[in-house]
């Protein structure tokens, strides 16, 4: 395995994970700088939070199913699930974890909380799901990329 193969420690820590440290932190800046909400509506984030989860579980139970590899880092990939979620997303649990941290940023508020989203789709889209999809390229080669001109990366 050479260095490019090789995760860094970024995509080593789960994106709920990201998340939950990100949302910790814009509520700490918001709670320290007395932050007034910018754009907030709590019904409209809650159902976006739900959404979101759901979305990511329907992903982590279609990989169980199959019995497909959850971590990005695995060394293996023993299945390409192209079912279920997988046929609207190649990143399901990446897009709903997304759209969860939309609907804690609007219940929340804040800029502080507006930036969880931005920065969680910052690092899943340039830093997580490359090294993921450059792992599953290997792993499948042709099947793959066809995978990826048929269903898009996040919708």
């Amino acid at each position: 395995m050479n260095d490019v193969d090789r995760p860094s420690w970024i995509v080593k820590i789960p994106t709920p994970i990201w998340l939950i440290l990100l949302v910790v932190i814009a509520l700490l800046v918001g709670w320290a700088f007395e932050l007034p909400a910018v754009l907030q509506h709590r019904p409209a984030g809650i159902a976006l939070i739900v959404l979101g989860l759901a979305f990511s579980a329907w992903g982590w139970a279609t990989f169980f199913e199959r019995g497909a590899e959850i971590h990005p880092w695995s060394e293996s990939h023993s299945t390409l699930v192209a079912i279920g979620p997988y046929r609207i997303s190649r990143n399901p649990m990446y897009l709903g974890m997304v759209v969860t941290g939309i609907g804690a940023a609007f219940v929340g508020g804040t800029w502080a909380m507006w930036l969880v989203p931005v920065v969680l789709f910052l690092l899943d889209n340039f830093v997580i799901i490359p090294f993921e999809e450059r792992s599953m390229e290997r792993a499948y080669g042709e099947e793959y990329r066809a995978y990826k001109s048929r269903v898009r990366r996040w919708i």
